[in-house]
This record gives C-alpha cells, sequence and structure tokens, in this order.
C-alpha cells in the first residue's frame, strides 16, 4: 500500500512538473534561510557558555550615580570586591579578574610583537575560566609577579613549535623593559567569548612594578567575576552593596552601586562603557528569528496556497477513486505522503543550498558558523521537527480540502469553492503580505539610520588622515619625548603632509582607550564632582589636526601663561573642556568658563578652552562629557595623527615616506597604521551587516509570498475561466478583464498593508530606540514600501490574468 502511494505521488509530481518545482522551491527557500538565521542566533547564544563553570560565574561592574539619578554603567569594577565577595559571602568560592592595560611590546631577541589583547590576571582566572593547557602548570602560572602565560597563536610568533615553558620575554609597557619567565602555554580563547586575549600577565606584576593595589577601592579598572556554588538572584546584589557601604562608605557619599550580571547574559545584553568587546545585541537575534519564522511560514502558506489552486485539476480523480471504493482516511494519507515527500526534496535541497551560501553568508557576517547535520544532534532533532511540522502544516488542509469533494458532485462537473476556503486562502495572502510589508518597512529604515549616521556632522575632520601606532620601547621619558619630536619634524618635512598630532587615544576606537573620572568639579558652581567624565591627554597639534572646533579660550601651547603646578612632573596646567563638560559644570557660555578655576582630583586648576561637541564614539551613542588635558612630554602617546595635503593622489608613496621617516628612528617597532576614516566607519560594520541580512531575507521573503500570490490568482482563473470566456463574448475588453482580478487582490493587499502598518511603526520605533541621533519615523517610511508591494502584487496579478483573458473564449467554453 505504501510503495502505491509513493507510486503515485511520483506520478503527480511528474504531471504537474511546474506545480512541484514552485512548491519545492519555496520551501527549500524558506527552510535555507531559516537554518541561516537559526545557526546565528545560536551562535550568538553561545557566548561563553564553553566554560564548564559558566552558569556560575558572574560579573561584578560599577554603576555611578549623580544623586539618584544613573549617569553611567561602567563594565569595570574595583579590585577590592573580589576578595570581599570571597570573604563574606559563603556562597562565592573563587573571583577572577583581570585589567587591559594597553598595547605593550613583547620581546624575545629580535622577534618583537605590539600585543593589543594583553591583560594581567590573578591565579584564579585560569581556574574560573577553561584554559585548556598545552605546557605548564595552570596551578602556579599566575601567582607571582613576572610569570606570564601565552595562548597557542601567540607562543607560535614567539617561540615556533617549541615547548616555551621557562623562556625569557621582555615587556615594554613604554619607558622601561622588564624580563618575564613563560610559565605556560593555553589553547586560543574561542571566538565566542566577551573577552578575548592573547597574553596573561600575572596581577601580581602590576603590584610590583606598576603599584597596584589589591585593596583599591576607587580606581575601577578591573574585569570582576565571581564564582559562586549555588544559584544567585537580586538579593545577592542588594547584600554585596551592603557590605560594599559598610566597608568604604554609604552610598551617598560614594555615588555608586555594585551591579551583578550572569556571565552568560554579557554578550547579548550588556551594553556598558569599556567592554572588553563590542558586545551582540539580543533584539537584532530575536528580530531576525522572528524573520526566519516568517519566512518559513509563508512558505507554508505558499504551499497551501498552490495546493489548493491546483485542487480543481485533481477533483475528478478524487470523485473517481472515492466511487471506486476508496476512502476518505486513504486519501487523506495520499495527499498527506505528497506534502512529506514534497518537503523530503525541499530538505535534501535545503542542505545542497546551504554549502554555497554558508560560505557567502560568513563573509558578509563576518563569522565562522558551520551548519553539520551529523555532528549537532540538537540540530538534528531541529530540523527533524522542522520536516515533520512543516509537513503536517503545509499538507493537512489541502488534504482534508482534497478528500473532502462529494463524488457525485465532481462527476457532473459542478464543483464549486466553498466561501470558508476562499476566506481562509484569501486570508493567508493577508498574512503574506503583511509580514512582506513589514520587512520592507524594516529594510528601508535600517538602510536610512545606517546612513543618517554615516552622513552626521561628526565635530571633527576624519578624511585625509593616517594614524600610527605609535612605538613601544625600553628608553627614558627624555628619550622617548626626543624621538617623537624628532619623528614630527621629519614627517612635516614631507610635502604631502600637512601636520602631525600625538595622543593617548584616538577617536572611534570606543571608551576601552579612554580614562574615565569623577573627580572633577566647579569650584564657583560646586558643580559636578559625582559626574563622570572621559578624558585624555593630548599635544598642542591634536585639535587643529583633527580639525576640532575651539569654541573660546585658547588651544594648548608650550609656553602657556597659567603656572603650572609643583607636584605635575608633566607640567599640566589646564584642561580643554568639550560644551556638553561645561554645561555639566555650570557654566553658562563657553567664555564664562575660560580661565575658570575647577578642582581636579583635588587639585586646582583652570580651563583654558572649549571645543565644539563631537562624536568620539559612534553615533549610537550620545555625546559624553569630556576634558582633554595637555601632554607636553608625550609621555602618554600611544597614536600619531598625520593629515595628508589636499590633492594628493599617490597616497602608497605617502605611506612609503612615512614608513621610511618611522623605520629610521624605530628600527625595533612596527610599523602600524589605519586610516581614521575607515576605522570610524567600521564602528557601523555590525549595522551595515544587520542591514544586509535583514534586506537579503526580506527579498527572499517577498519572492515566496509571490509565489504564494501566483498560486491565489492561478486558482481564481481556474474557479472564474467560463466567466470570463462569457465576458469576452459579451464584448468584455482584456483591460476589463485585467482590472475585475486586479481589484479584488488589490483589496487585499491593501488590507495587508493597513494592519501592518502598527506593526511596523512599533517594531522599528522600538529598534530606533537604541540610537541616540535616530531618523524619524514618517509617511513616506511606509508609502514607499507599500507603492512597491502594490507594483509588485499588481505585476504578478497583471501577467496570470492577462494569460487568460487574452485566450480564445470557445476553450473555456466548450463543455458547456
Amino acid at each position: 500500500m505504501l510503495k502505491n502511494h509513493i507510486f503515485i505521488a511520483f506520478r503527480n509530481f511528474k504531471k504537474k512538473k511546474a506545480f512541484t518545482l514552485i512548491n519545492v522551491l519555496g520551501l527549500t527557500v524558506g527552510m535555507t534561510v531559516c537554518l541561516l538565521i537559526l545557526a546565528y542566533a545560536k551562535y550568538e547564544l553561545s557566548y561563553d557558555r564553553y566554560h564548564s563553570n559558566a552558569p556560575d560565574i558572574y560579573r561584578v561592574s560599577v554603576d555611578l550615580y549623580s544623586g539618584d539619578v544613573l549617569n553611567t554603567r561602567d563594565a569595570q569594577c574595583y579590585p577590592a570586591v573580589g576578595q570581599m565577595a570571597v570573604d563574606n559571602f559563603p556562597e562565592i568560592e573563587a573571583y577572577a579578574m583581570a585589567r587591559h592595560y594597553g598595547r605593550m611590546l613583547l620581546k624575545r631577541d629580535e622577534i618583537a610583537f605590539n600585543e593589543d589583547r594583553l591583560y594581567f590576571a590573578n591565579q584564579s582566572w585560569l581556574e574560573v575560566f577553561d584554559a585548556p593547557a598545552i605546557y605548564g602548570d595552570l596551578n602556579s602560572a599566575l601567582d607571582g609577579p613576572d610569570k606570564i602565560v601565552l595562548t597557542e597563536s601567540a607562543a607560535k610568533k614567539y617561540f615556533g613549535d617549541s615547548n616555551p615553558v621557562g623562556e625569557k620575554l621582555g615587556v615594554v609597557p613604554g619607558g622601561g623593559q622588564v624580563v618575564m619567565q613563560v610559565t605556560a602555554v593555553i589553547k586560543d580563547v574561542p571566538k565566542n567569548s566577551h573577552l578575548t586575549y592573547d597574553v596573561l600577565i600575572s596581577w601580581e606584576s602590576g603590584v610590583k612594578h606598576l603599584g597596584w593595589e589589591y585593596a583599591e577601592w576607587n580606581a575601577n579598572n578591573e574585569f570582576m567575576y565571581l564564582l559562586a556554588n549555588q544559584d544567585i538572584d537580586n538579593s545577592f546584589q542588594h547584600k554585596l552593596n551592603a557590605t560594599y557601604f559598610e566597608l568604604t562608605e554609604k552610598f551617598e557619599d560614594r555615588g555608586d552601586s555594585l551591579a551583578v550580571q550572569a556571565l552568560t547574559d554579557i554578550h547579548l545584553y550588556s551594553d556598558k562603557s569599556f567592554e572588553a568587546e563590542v558586545n551582540g545585541d539580543v533584539t537584532i537575534v530575536n528580530i531576525l528569528l522572528i524573520v526566519a519564522a516568517f519566512v518559513l511560514l509563508v512558505a507554508w502558506v505558499n504551499y497551501i496556497n498552490l495546493s489548493t489552486a491546483k485542487s480543481l485539476e485533481r477533483a475528478k480523480e478524487v470523485g473517481v477513486r472515492k466511487v471506486l471504493g476508496t476512502t476518505r482516511g486513504t486519501l487523506v494519507f495520499q495527499f498527506l505522503m505528497e506534502s512529506f515527500i514534497i518537503n523530503l526534496l525541499a530538505l535534501v535541497l535545503t542542505f545542497t543550498c546551504l554549502q554555497g551560501v554558508l560560505p557567502l553568508f560568513n563573509s558578509f557576517s563576518s563569522l565562522d558558523l558551520e551548519i553539520n547535520l551529523f555532528n549537532d544532534e540538537q540540530l538534528l532533532w531541529q530540523v527533524a521537527l522542522f520536516y515533520i511540522i512543516g509537513s503536517l502544516a503545509s499538507g493537512l488542509y489541502p488534504a482534508f480540502v482534497l478528500s473532502n469533494y462529494k463524488p457525485l458532485t465532481v462527476l457532473r462537473g459542478k464543483l464549486r469553492d466553498s466561501k470558508r476556503g476562499s476566506i481562509l486562502r484569501r486570508g493567508l495572502v493577508v498574512f503574506q503580505f503583511l509580514i512582506t510589508m513589514v520587512l520592507l518597512v524594516g529594510t528601508l529604515t535600517i538602510y536610512l539610520q545606517v546612513n543618517h549616521m554615516r552622513e552626521q556632522k561628526l565635530g571633527f575632520d576624519k578624511e585625509q588622515l593616517v594614524v600610527l601606532r605609535a612605538p613601544l620601547l625600553p628608553e627614558s621619558d627624555e628619550v622617548i619625548a626626543t624621538k617623537f619630536n624628532s619623528l614630527r619634524a621629519e614627517l612635516n618635512s614631507l610635502p604631502q603632509v600637512k601636520s602631525v598630532a600625538f595622543s593617548e587615544t584616538m577617536i572611534g576606537r570606543g571608551t576601552i582607550d579612554l580614562n574615565s573620572t569623577t573627580g572633577i568639579s566647579s569650584i564657583e558652581n560646586n558643580a559636578g564632582g559625582d559626574l563622570n567624565f572621559y578624558m585624555y591627554r593630548v599635544d598642542s597639534a591634536y585639535l587643529s589636526t583633527l580639525g576640532i572646533e575651539i569654541l573660546a579660550g585658547r588651544n594648548f601651547s608650550h609656553n602657556m601663561d597659567a603656572p603650572a603646578f609643583a607636584d605635575d612632573s608633566n607640567l599640566i596646567s589646564g584642561i580643554i573642556l568639550n560644551e556638553t563638560g561645561r554645561e555639566l559644570l555650570g557654566f553658562n557660555s563657553n567664555e564664562e568658563a575660560v580661565n575658570k578655576p575647577i578642582k581636579l582630583w583635588g587639585k586646582e586648576r583652570r580651563v583654558v578652552g572649549v571645543i565644539d561637541d563631537y562624536n568620539h564614539n559612534s553615533l549610537k551613542l550620545k555625546v559624553d562629557p569630556l576634558f582633554m588635558m595637555f601632554d607636553k612630554h608625550l609621555t602618554a602617546t600611544n597614536f600619531i595623527s598625520v593629515k595628508i595635503a589636499e590633492g594628493t593622489e599617490d597616497y602608497r608613496e605617502v605611506l612609503s615616506s612615512i614608513e621610511d621617516k618611522f623605520s629610521s628612528l624605530y628600527k625595533e617597532s612596527d610599523f602600524e597604521y589605519y586610516f581614521l576614516d575607515e576605522a570610524f566607519d567600521q564602528q557601523y560594520k555590525a549595522d551595515q551587516q544587520f542591514g544586509t541580512i535583514f534586506t537579503t531575507f526580506s527579498i527572499i521573503t517577498i519572492f515566496v509570498a509571490i509565489l504564494g500570490l501566483f498560486g491565489l490568482v492561478l486558482y481564481e482563473v481556474q474557479q472564474r475561466i467560463k466567466e470570463i470566456g462569457i465576458r469576452k463574448v459579451l464584448g468584455a475588453s482584456v483591460s476589463s478583464i485585467i482590472g475585475l482580478f486586479s481589484i479584488s487582490f488589490l483589496k487585499l493587499i491593501g488590507i495587508a498593508i493597513i494592519l501592518s502598518i502598527p506593526i511596523a511603526f512599533l517594531s522599528m520605533q522600538e529598534w530606533l530606540s537604541a540610537y541616540a541621533y535616530r531618523i524619524e519615523l514618517n509617511v513616506a517610511l511606509f508609502a514607499i514600501p507599500a507603492i512597491v508591494l502594490v507594483l509588485i502584487a499588481l505585476s504578478t496579478i497583471v501577467i496570470q490574468a492577462l494569460r487568460v483573458a487574452q485566450a480564445n473564449p470557445v476553450e473555456a467554453l466548450r463543455d458547456e
């Protein structure tokens, strides 16, 4: 019996090749998109879950307040918090902490590399987090000063394939070299980690060489994690803060509190300042999962519409089989069998398509996703579930419709469509185009928002700027300053170079390289103090090189009028505020702020100038209060900005000349550079990728929805073919017949558009709320997708209606 059902199914597929091809194509596209998005969502949700202790690890961070108003959520914490938690709470077994000190030079004889992904960590780091050892003993790898742990990739750079444990590496944080011993080599940190590193240096080294203290309650520079031996709820955070305030000061005096967050929530749910990496966004994951569900639903609806559209052609088959004694249950089984076979064919094609589509998807999403059905048991069950649900969902309704035909009615040729069936199919088309309209509005909104951010006035000039990474050498401050000034003179001598500037950080690098403080206040206005300000050090050429406008006062100068403070080794005699910072310090105008005294870290200083607000970070974030300090001796320099003269055409020649000048002074250092405009735009890469993915899947959904509309138009044409023939005999024109079909379908599309507008509006309003600078939703954002949708649908309807309207009416009426 089963063999017979399969034989009949394939005979029917062969007879209706176009029908079968469209069904298989629609389901293949739907399942391919769905599996791609599921693979992406699975990857995003997998962050940090590879640690064996992952469910029991919690990060402690600091929330900074201005009075009772939350000012900043900082991802980093105070070093003393870890030991406090272990000492006072039996549910906490251990704490792990790490500090990102910044770029350092690591040397082994003639081999030297600048390392960015370098952290100082305590011994417990290797116990709390999984770090599989290749060489060495992890139980003591970071338990004392001058110890260093390398990942496999880092070890290969310095020592090749040999075991480096016991070997020495020179570590140059700038200004001097420290020799450290390699104590272990561990596996590379997986990409799906919210904090990745290549090198770990013992935290004790910071204590020995940099003056760090475990009992530090004020400088929050550590990423702090607690390992618990039981589940932790919100009450733990309250207890932790109560102990924190008891050991330090009360909340009103400190103006901060501790926040506890599960490790596995960090990547998708955390967007704090000073995050170790750029985190993901659970909203984007949820949106794409909804899109995946929509595409699959539209594919299933498409199958239903196409199946019922063809039902009249199979009605006589059903009538004859019923007369010959076939039961309704057997017919249902036959049509469900066809649905299962169609879905199986689509599933096989889906995995064939994935082999070609997945590398392309990985390339523009910058991911390394894998879809392997035989190595992933969870995926295997998901695919099996999709297959069964899809086969039943897409096959049950057509099966019951087809098996319900009355044989006498069918064989008399008086079969008519039921009103209930017609309403259901039309409802499904409305549903398809409602989804399509929402996706079109989303695509347009995302495109315009990304363009809006890229085209906004930034407050600085990012064009024609080459940024060099400053060398890190074991030399004194005096020698470093002398060489930097020599480099400035050498670069300025090049005819293509307009100016050269030195700075501690660079625009577009986020907050990780910035410093922050609450230790600034206005003496006259008694404002500030508990407000978080960002700050960094620059030279006197920085503002002009970057094109940042001075609104009042003056720039830094080597011969500043304001007196230097005796205990300031770097002659810091004043600060430059941005406008946002000036307002928060209570000055009513830029001019009023100039030369006014402020208190910075307990010492009186002066505001020497006020600059225009500029976007140090992506326009997703608002402008933060910020001030700059003068780095007269360039000891804080990490970046060198080189402004290229306008009209320069051959950038390769310029870069070659810059590299020659750089290498002649710094023979042991790598020449690293980037263009500021390209680097700044990288901040929007994630948004552009999301827009590309969203647009691609939206187009696919439209394609599948059009297949569904094609099915319904085909069905309507078949139902009314004799009516059309009579109309043509009575003199109806082709255009009137096209209008007859168009009006009824355009009504359905109109209903879909009306229903979609509030859904699309609320969805996009929620998505845009994450951006400090965003577009406003207007009528055009809904009108343009609506027009596009109507034109696409109308063209589909016209093509089908035109074919039947131009047919000979005799063909339609010959049976009458």
